[in-house]
């Protein structure tokens, strides 16, 4: 261990920095310029933590720079999952606009094939409920043109009960 990390630890051990929930050489260095000489007991810390009123202006500052590096990574986050929300929803319209025009092969990469699958996963479903009691009676006119052709993409007949990947639970076929 290098003599930094003695000394930031003889100042704040790793039990109170992992009690405040920081690092103990960022605890260490505060503490140092603040002119605090004496370790840093976990208890103490503790309470400062759950009432910083009482805690010194170091710690306080300590605790709001954490604050606000915890505030930043979370919008950083939301605003990841919105753009990849965003981005999901354009790519969902441009195969959902491939698959009503028929262009099959321009649906390609693991996110577009996904959506595409999801589509026909569920006009699948819509294929089982629009069946009859008899196999090969369907109504298809409660199918829509997306369904129709994410079943198409998918190399499913809807009139060829055979090519059909989702089956009810009293099909002869499974």
């Amino acid at each position: 261990m290098t003599p930094q990390k003695k000394a930031d630890r003889a100042l704040c051990p790793v039990v109170t920095a992992m009690t405040v929930q920081l690092r103990v050489h960022e605890v260490a260095r505060a503490m140092r310029a603040a002119g605090v000489t004496e370790m840093l007991q976990p208890t103490t810390a503790k309470k400062w933590k759950t009432n910083p009123a009482d805690a010194p202006d170091w710690f306080v500052a300590l605790l709001a720079e954490r604050a606000a590096r915890t505030a930043s990574r979370i919008a950083r986050e939301k605003q990841r999952d919105f753009e990849e929300e965003h981005r999901m929803l354009i790519l969902s319209e441009k195969v959902e606009a491939h698959l009503l025009a028929g262009n099959y092969r321009r649906i390609k990469g693991y996110d577009a094939e996904l959506i595409a699958a999801d589509m026909a996963f569920r006009a699948s479903r819509e294929l089982v409920r629009a069946h009859g009691d008899v196999c090969g009676d369907v109504d298809v006119t409660l199918l829509g043109p997306l369904d129709l052709a994410a079943l198409a993409w998918a190399g499913v007949d809807p009139l060829n009960h055979a090519t059909w990947e989702v089956h009810r639970g009293d099909c002869p076929i499974i």
